[in-house]
């Protein structure tokens, strides 16, 4: 394995956040190339057909995130010169060392994503693909595995046992790639995560708060992992003070608005912009979480002989 490993954005918009993503890959000086297609073949529609949405989320949204794999799959069969690469969202700022970094970490793994260990008494079962290595044989299996579980009736009822842990906390989420990511992970035995500590360096999970592979891993400035600039490096500092140089940032949702602070060196703007916008995004979720208790409470009451609502998120898509 070299360190020149290609980076890969599938990206049919051509917005600022690419922009963005574009000229922090080229400042890291990684490959990065982006893949704006959006038919994804015969193997995509077989999956269309047998999608069952168990999701908060629209069905059209869940199917994109599900489509880069086979947009990915399609790519990687006319260029069979490409082994293995990292998959990264365009919300993704790259900095120098991160393929070097990324190809020792892995090792000899197919599939590396970005993990959170689970909370005691809760696991969401989720891998995030937006920092994700990846050889070619890997992605062929998850895309085969996709199909085939989405397909039987075992791997349904696996998919609606996650969905209704998040229908009993009123959370918002349920099935989406991630969790794909992270059952097929665990049974590949591909669970190690990209995002742990290795060598005083680190690929960053979301940038809002100070979880990354662990709870609380790193200190928080606003609403963000406390980031500074240690020899023009971006760090964290870990509870006990020490400095960890990060590799990845990852702005995840509405923290796609601090990219540019983040790339111009303004992390102290990054965390003012980043709390304000956490404020906002726990109100949602806290209204979310009301509504879904209010639904659940209706459920209860119902009268034993009226018929039972068809759940919102349970359902063949076309």
């Amino acid at each position: 394995m070299t360190n020149a490993l290609a980076f890969i954005v599938v990206e049919d918009r051509q917005n600022k956040t690419l922009l963005l993503c574009r000229k922090a890959a080229a400042r890291a000086g990684e490959h990065l190339l982006v893949l704006a297609g959006t038919e994804a073949g015969y193997a995509y529609r077989r999956f269309c057909e047998v999608y069952v949405h168990l999701s908060s989320n629209t069905p059209a949204f869940e199917k994109i995130c599900f489509r880069r794999y086979f947009l990915l799959a399609d790519y990687l069969a006319a260029h069979p010169e490409c082994r293995e690469f990292v998959l990264i969202d365009s919300d993704v700022l790259l900095f120098p060392g991160a393929g070097a970094h990324i190809a020792q970490l892995v090792g000899n793994a197919g599939f590396s994503g970005s993990f959170i260990r689970p909370a005691a008494g809760w696991n969401p079962c989720q891998i995030s693909p937006h920092v994700s290595y990846w050889t070619a044989q890997g992605l062929r299996d998850f895309v085969a595995y996709v199909i085939e579980t989405y397909s039987t009736p075992v791997g349904l009822q696996q998919l609606r046992d996650v969905a209704d842990r998040f229908a009993a906390r009123g959370v918002r989420g349920g099935v989406s790639d991630m969790t794909l990511l992270y059952l097929w992970a665990e049974a590949s035995g591909n669970a190690a995560p990209i995002n742990r500590v290795q060598d005083g360096q680190v690929i960053d999970h979301n940038v809002n708060g100070g979880t990354n592979h662990l709870a609380r891993e790193f200190q928080v400035r606003g609403g963000a992992k406390r980031l500074e600039l240690i020899d023009g490096q971006p760090c964290l500092r870990t509870p006990a003070g020490d400095a960890v140089r990060v590799l990845a940032l990852h702005f995840q949702g509405s923290a796609k608005k601090a990219m540019t602070h983040a790339l111009a060196g303004r992390m102290r703007t990054v965390a003012a912009l980043t709390w304000a916008l956490q404020l906002a995004r726990t109100a949602k979720n806290n209204a979310h979480r009301i509504a879904s208790r209010a639904r659940r409470m209706a459920e209860a009451l119902r009268p034993a002989h009226a018929p039972t609502a068809k759940h919102p998120a349970d359902g063949s898509t076309p």
